[in-house]
Order: C-alpha cells, then sequence, then structure tokens
C-alpha cells in the first residue's frame, strides 16, 4: 500500500473514531465532567507510555507547549460558542472552516501546496460541512466558533510540524497529550469535584472507551501526517461530521433528513476528488 493511501485508510479510521469520543461526550448530562473524564483517561494512557517513548527535543517542546496553548483556546472559544449558541450553528462553522484555512496555513510554514483537484476537493468538502450551518439566532456564537475553527487549522499545521520533527509519532503524541489532558480534569476537580466523582462511578466503561478513542484517533492523524499532505489530511479527517451525523441518527435518533443526506454526497465527492489528487 502507498503512503497516500495509508494515510487515507488512517485518517478515515481517524474519523470515525473522532466521531465516536465526541458522541461520548454528547451523550452525557455532564459535559465538563465526561470531557474531564476522557482527558484523565488519556493522560493516564499517555503516562504509562512515557517509558517505551523517546523525550522531545528542546525545539520540539516549544511546538508542543504552542499547541497545548491554541487547543486551551479552541476550547474556550468552543465552549464560548456553545453558550451562546446550538449545535447547528456553532458545529458546521468548528468542523468546515479548517479545512481551507489549514491549505493556507500549510503554504506559508510547510511550504505545500494541493493540485487544482485537490483544491476543488477541499473546497467542496468544506462547503458540504457548512451547508449544515444554521445562521439564526445571534452573532456572537458563529464568532466564537469561527475563532475555535481558526484554532484547529493552527494546532493542525502546529502538530503537523511537531510530529515531523520528533523522533516518531508516538514521542510527539505522548508528551503531548500527558500536557494538554491536565487543565480540565483539574479545573472540574476543583470546580465540580462531586459531580465528576459521580460521573466516574456511574459512567466509567464510557469515559474509558472515550479517552482510548480520543488518542488512537489523533495517533492515527498524526501520523497520517508524516505520510501525505497536511491539507488533504484535514480535509479528509472533517469527515468526521457526516459520521458523527450518522452516530446521531443511529444512537440519538436525530432525523438524517434531506440536508444531512446532500451533505453527505458532497462531502463523499469531496474525499474523491481529493484522493485522486496529486
Amino acid at each position: 500500500m502507498s503512503d497516500a493511501n495509508l494515510a487515507t485508510l488512517l485518517v478515515l479510521i481517524s474519523a470515525f473514531m473522532h466521531a465516536s469520543w465526541n458522541a461520548v461526550v454528547k451523550s452525557s448530562s455532564d459535559r465538563l465532567s465526561s470531557m474531564a473524564m476522557v482527558d484523565g483517561v488519556a493522560f493516564v494512557v499517555a503516562l504509562l507510555a512515557v517509558p517505551f517513548v523517546a523525550l522531545p527535543a528542546w525545539p520540539v517542546w516549544g511546538l508542543i507547549l504552542l499547541s497545548v496553548g491554541v487547543n486551551l483556546f479552541y476550547r474556550y472559544f468552543l465552549i464560548r460558542a456553545y453558550h451562546f449558541g446550538d449545535f447547528g450553528q456553532v458545529y458546521p462553522l468548528v468542523r468546515g472552516l479548517p479545512p481551507l484555512l489549514v491549505v493556507a496555513f500549510a503554504a506559508v510554514w510547510l511550504g505545500e501546496s494541493l493540485s487544482a483537484s485537490g483544491m476543488l476537493g477541499v473546497v467542496i468538502l468544506s462547503l458540504g460541512i457548512l451547508s449544515l450551518l444554521n445562521l439564526k439566532g445571534e452573532w456572537r456564537a458563529p464568532r466564537n466558533a469561527l475563532a475555535a475553527g481558526v484554532c484547529v487549522a493552527l494546532y493542525t499545521v502546529i502538530d503537523a510540524q511537531g510530529v515531523r520533527s520528533s523522533q516518531g509519532v508516538l514521542s510527539y503524541l505522548v508528551y503531548f497529550t500527558l500536557v494538554l489532558s491536565l487543565p480540565i480534569p483539574f479545573f472540574a476537580a476543583r470546580r465540580r469535584r462531586g459531580a465528576l466523582v459521580r460521573h466516574l462511578q456511574e459512567h466509567w466503561r464510557m469515559s474509558v472507551f472515550g479517552g482510548l478513542t480520543y488518542c488512537a484517533a489523533y495517533a492515527l492523524v498524526l501520523w497520517a501526517m508524516t505520510l501525505d499532505n497536511v491539507a488533504k489530511i484535514a480535509a479528509l479527517r472533517e469527515s468526521s461530521v457526516i459520521i458523527g451525523a450518522v452516530i446521531a441518527t443511529l444512537l440519538f435518533k436525530e432525523p438524517f433528513g434531506r440536508r444531512r443526506l446532500i451533505a453527505a454526497v458532497t462531502v463523499a465527492v469531496g474525499i474523491v476528488l481529493i484522493k485522486c489528487s496529486t
């Protein structure tokens, strides 16, 4: 199997895993505790892996800390966006905007470019996701969602540079996860310790599943970014939006509807164009 085909397979599996762990968080009535538990499991997994991976070089540590900072801003803007708006306003912007931005960021930072068919595929895929956007209501939600989307694009390119500069995918992933996975569990333990303990007692199986799929999903994306163009990987990863819609239909009994069907077909066309590009 060629590197490009392997990268496509890895990122599509990652998209399924990403949608799965997001479904774990979405299914909980206490999303702060749920996210804290997912992060907590990820931290334990990374800690257990420390003896088996090399310590990153100092320049890579700089990229890890930069990515963690951008990730924390992403979570801040995402929480604010969901505070002011609903899922239909926020999620399509957060996941539909980054593929377009990554094309520009990767060109400037990594010196990568896409062919005409690849660029067309990214645009069509993004439009398919953005077609799910609901702009009714005030603009504070879309504004914060846009900021979160910019953060997604930024940390994607930072992580691509980091994993390519590191001594293997696992080395970067393990130490990145150790740092990123501390703030939310710490915050939840300080502010809502009782709720966190109850959530652990009642939903520990789902938390373990969420934490493991969270780690595995990003490991596959990082691996894919060492094999192929970052903009292509970023675009293919966002197929998780459509996978998430299917999961929502099957598990949460949300209607799939004509709009989601059209978006799914559009995203599929974009994926084919990206995959066929050189």
